[in-house]
Formats: structure tokens, sequence, C-alpha cells
């Protein structure tokens, strides 16, 4: 299975069309919708991860969106935890509006849960000590 995490951008004019409905039926791709932003007659922003068994009808998909107007940008970041520069005092937490940042109930340590992450950024200004950073597979 191949898998690749997304921003989709949608002009106000493609935001009513059955896009990804299309995209499901036509190409024989799941998806998995992260966050959605969107409203009628304004832009409208999705993050998901689309997956399908062979690379091509990934491809072929993604060219679909691109061939419908729709801005595609491939999320291939991650955020990056350095365990020794924390402190573990849940700043991060708090501003974190997906949950992808807990802190543990019995260790009061940090988990991060990548799959719910939006890469927002907002967990990166929160820390003081630079223990999250925005980084590609795993590296600062």
């Amino acid at each position: 299975m191949y898998s690749r995490r997304v921003k989709l951008i949608y002009r106000p004019d493609k935001v009513g069309e059955p896009i990804i409905y299309n995209l499901i039926k036509r190409f024989d791709v799941e998806i998995n919708i992260i966050h959605a932003r969107i409203s009628p007659d304004e832009e409208g922003k999705l993050v998901m991860d689309i997956k399908a068994e062979e690379i091509n009808d990934l491809e072929k998909g993604i060219n679909y969106l691109l061939m419908e107007g729709i801005e595609v940008k491939t999320l291939d970041k991650s955020i990056v935890y350095n365990e020794e520069d924390c402190v573990f005092c849940g700043a991060c937490t708090g501003l974190c509006k997906t949950g992808a940042l807990k802190m543990d109930e019995d260790s009061w340590e940090l988990v991060v849960d990548h799959g719910k992450c939006l890469l927002c950024g907002m967990c990166i200004d929160a820390c003081s000590l630079n223990a999250l950073s925005l980084g590609v597979n795993g590296k600062r």
C-alpha cells in the first residue's frame, strides 16, 4: 500500500463539487481526512492521507486533483521530538488542537501522535527549549 499526506487548497468555485467522491470512485484510493475547513463561496483547505494499492493509482489520483484546479501540497515533513531537551512542562499540548501532543497520565512525559499532527507549528513556537522542531523523516 502506498500512502501520501497532502494538503488540498480549493478555489471558491470548486468547493461545491464532488471532487473527493470522484477521486475515490475513479482511482480506487482510500482517504483519511485529518482536517478540513471548507465553506461555501470561500477557499477550502483539506489535509488528508491518500492511499492506493498501486503507486500508479496514487499518482493518477493526484494528477486528477491538479487537473480539477486543486492545489496539492505534499506534507513530507513531521514534528521531530528531542526528549532529552524536554522538561515536560506541557506548554505545547495546550496549543495542539488535534491532540497530537499529550502528556502521559502515568509518567507525565510527552507523547507525540504523528498521525494526528497537522504541522501547524504552534507547538514549536511554544517550546522555549527547542525540544520540538520540523524535520524530514524524523531528522531535524
